[in-house]
């Protein structure tokens, strides 16, 4: 489909995601058969809103001797793990400077197997639908997930996040979580000089007749590269642009390299479809799921190492150190095991892999010296940039990139895209309470004879899928930005 068909569609759900096999993009989601259903107490979040999810108690929520910090294993978590994590956790707790607002939550104390959020929170005294209060509750506002969706599940690290700021770790090779910790720990010690600027890349495809790069193209390029509201202009930054044509496989290489006119970025932000592998053939999937489709690729193509970044290509001359990145692709943080959209004949699940993964090049970019990254877990939709009627909202995508240069957490700059989730889990939850009278209504309706609702629920969906990938009280060293 061309880019100007797409005036006729706007609004339609058309994934971020290309077959890397077959070299098709995905085409729009069906509306039947979706769940209007959300993660139990998804739309309190606004109802409560009180300064960022902390009570009365917290002044400032980017201050970690006020909102605390605590890491969360698996209870069965290998010791090893732990000790390579060491030197970071022993940063925080000199950073939070009080005992009550440190946690190590493992053994016994870390989440048991198949455990839920609601079960581990209720276990330590503490609501998921109410304002955090990190010195009496003893639940830290900063909480660091270690371990892999098997074990710690993404609809667990979900439900924390509606009132905590959370992030994840999860490497397959146990030593990337030491190479991790030593360079946060290094980042953040008095001596080091970064060598970032102030500077941030933005990096966007627009494919030759694939709509869905169309629409990204249009919204991001136009609003973060905008000579009146450039990104991080009233933050002192400067933007190196890098849309449609200029959005090469070389030329995000350079990115990473920091070979740019304004200099080494210290945030990047990539626009593109994403690869989905087979699950057919694991290790290739585990390897190359979620990598990014480059400005290369024509729709028909087969993924190739000509037309996709993937985990192998990051340079090892790369300035990733003191860096924050937002991936915006389907499965760019992460994958489940099955499609969240599309159902068999029987209505069954369709099995996508063998296991919920976080994908490999969040992975390498952090053992590369990333501080963190906002990616996504399953497909990734338009709804970020507009809504279901099309309206622009660049805001919900913008937002944390602004915050990140202004100093905030990682954590606390990507939690407007959990309000977002439960501002439109509230909205669907009204609309379909408007809908009870109605033969098919109610809240446990299915929302296939309403496209508008149908778009909704993908949206609020969407909105959910956005997770942190690292330490979510990594922030810029602002002042020393040169």
């Amino acid at each position: 489909m061309s880019a100007a068909s797409s005036a006729s569609t706007p609004n339609l759900p058309y994934p971020l995601m290309v077959n890397a096999l077959t070299g098709a993009s995905a085409p729009a989601v069906p509306l039947e058969n979706l769940s209007a259903s959300d993660l139990p107490g998804a739309d309190q979040r606004i109802a409560n809103s009180k300064n960022l999810a902390t009570d009365y108690s917290v002044d400032d929520p980017n201050d970690l001797t006020q909102a605390g910090w605590g890491i969360l294993f698996a209870s069965d978590a290998d010791p090893a793990i732990q000790a390579q994590l060491q030197p970071l956790i022993d940063l925080r707790q000199k950073q939070v400077q009080d005992p009550n607002l440190f946690k190590v939550f493992s053994g016994s104390n870390g989440v048991l197997p198949g455990q839920t959020a609601d079960s581990w929170a209720q276990q330590r005294g503490v609501s998921l639908t109410a304002a955090v209060d990190p010195y009496q509750g003893g639940v830290p506002y900063y909480l660091l997930i270690v371990g892999s969706p098997d074990r710690i599940s993404f609809e667990f690290q979900a439900l924390l996040k509606m009132q905590w700021v959370v992030g994840r770790l999860a490497f397959d090779d146990v030593e990337d979580y030491g190479r991790y910790a030593q360079a946060v720990v290094e980042y953040e010690s008095a001596s080091f000089r970064p060598v970032q600027r102030k500077n941030a890349a933005v990096w966007v495809t627009r494919n030759y007749g694939d709509l869905a790069t169309a629409m990204l193209s249009g919204a991001v390029c136009q609003d973060f590269l905008s000579s009146t509201n450039q990104l991080g202009s009233r933050s002192g930054f400067n933007v190196d642009g890098f849309p449609n044509e200029k959005a090469t496989k070389a030329q995000l290489t350079e990115i990473l390299r920091g070979n740019l006119p304004g200099g080494p970025p210290a945030v990047f932000f990539t626009g593109s479809h994403g690869c989905d592998y087979t699950g057919a053939d694991t290790a290739r999937q585990r390897q190359m799921q979620g990598s990014l489709v480059t400005q290369e690729w024509v729709p028909g193509a087969p993924a190739s190492p000509t037309n996709q970044f993937s985990a192998d290509d990051i340079p090892a001359d790369a300035k990733l150190q003191g860096t924050f990145g937002f991936l915006f692709a389907c499965y760019s943080g992460g994958c489940p095991t099955t499609n969240s959209y599309s159902f068999n004949k029987d209505g069954s699940p369709i099995t996508i892999a063998p296991a919920p993964m976080i994908s490999r090049l969040p992975q390498a970019l952090l053992s590369h010296g990333t501080l963190a990254l906002i990616a996504h877990v399953d497909l990734a939709f338009p709804y970020a940039f507009q809504n279901v009627s099309g309206t622009p909202q660049m805001q919900a995508v913008r937002t944390p990139l602004e915050l990140l240069m202004r100093g905030k957490r990682a954590g606390l700059a990507a939690d407007s895209l959990s309000i977002l989730w439960s501002s439109l889990s509230s909205q669907l939850s009204l609309a379909l309470g408007s809908n009870a009278a109605s033969p098919s209504g109610g809240a446990g309706q299915s929302v296939a004879a309403s496209g508008a609702l149908a778009q909704m629920t993908i949206a609020r969906d969407d909105a959910r899928n956005y997770i942190v990938l690292g330490d979510p009280a990594t922030k810029l060293r602002i002042a020393d930005l040169r």
